[in-house]
């Protein structure tokens, strides 16, 4: 793997908290639960890589347990589990001397159980945010993040019982006009990529005809999709057990496109590389990997 551009210290094993990208900003959002009496950084590290500067943001109160942090429109939210909060950044201004401060507020909490979310994508018009649960009775909820507090707009809305079928985080992609995420479970061979038109109780799933694990021997652990740009190019990051038994770590880059037939496909875009994992990562970074592009 490449060399890193910046390390610091942080309790281990907490792939949840480990990081927000949004903007030019890099975020630890590591807990300041007082078990971790060895951690003394009281907020949340901030590095912007165009300024190439870390600063400390407020910590956010309460701690967030379980938190999806889900970027939208160069601003944080964080649903956790009783909470739902937005980190709002303060306005870019290279020649600005001023103390400008990153601020936390609180949203109103949504009408589910945090534990049950199994998906969430932000709408093509780039400020409301979806969020699906599983359980008995699934459903989907929306938030409009332009929405104001002050005329009583801002609320969560119920859109039916249905959910998307991504698990995790779904990416909106303007030439194929859809959302696009992984379906399938994790740790599992049968994972692929689908699409799903945006906003639909009618589900017409697509799945990707390149079963992303259908040529490999290897063992999935966990995986996670990323969009690089914003259009229809991908990274899918999986640890897996090879077959001397060793995790690797598959980055496996492709671009999506509709053939002749409508149906979804990566023709012959798909790359794939492999790098040797240090056998410090923990278990649980290994089920749920962190990253983001930029």
């Amino acid at each position: 793997l490449p060399s890193s551009s910046f390390k610091f210290e942080a309790p281990r094993g907490y792939p949840r908290y480990f990081a927000g990208a949004f903007g030019s900003n890099v975020l630890a959002m590591q807990p300041m639960n007082s078990k971790f009496k060895n951690y003394s950084m009281h907020g949340i590290l901030i590095y912007d890589v165009r300024k190439r500067s870390i600063i400390i943001g407020p910590p956010q109160r309460p701690d967030p347990v379980d938190p999806i942090y889900i970027p939208v429109g160069g601003r944080l939210f964080a649903l956790a589990a009783g909470s739902f909060q937005l980190l709002d950044p303060p306005p870019y201004d290279e020649t600005s001397s001023k103390d400008l401060r990153w601020m936390w507020h609180t949203l109103p909490e949504p009408p589910f159980s945090h534990g049950l979310v199994t998906s969430y994508a932000v709408h093509s018009d780039e400020r409301t945010i979806f969020v699906s649960i599983g359980g008995q009775t699934p459903a989907t909820f929306s938030f409009d993040t332009e929405e104001s507090e002050m005329d009583g707009s801002c609320r969560w809305k119920h859109h039916g019982q249905w959910k998307m079928p991504f698990n995790g985080r779904g990416h909106f992609v303007p030439e194929l006009n859809c959302w696009v995420g992984l379906w399938g479970a994790l740790g599992r061979h049968n994972r692929r990529v689908c699409a799903i038109d945006v906003v639909s109780s009618n589900l017409a799933l697509k799945l990707c005809e390149e079963g992303l694990n259908q040529f490999s021997a290897d063992e999935p652990i966990g995986a996670t999709l990323v969009s690089m740009g914003g259009g229809s190019k991908f990274c899918l990051l999986e640890y897996k057990y090879n077959n001397e038994k060793k995790v690797v770590m598959q980055l496996t880059t492709f671009s999506l496109k509709y053939d002749k037939n409508g149906d979804l496909t990566m023709s012959k875009s798909r790359r794939i590389q492999h790098y040797r994992v240090p056998e410090e990562v923990t278990w649980s970074m290994l089920q749920t990997p962190v990253a983001f592009w930029m």
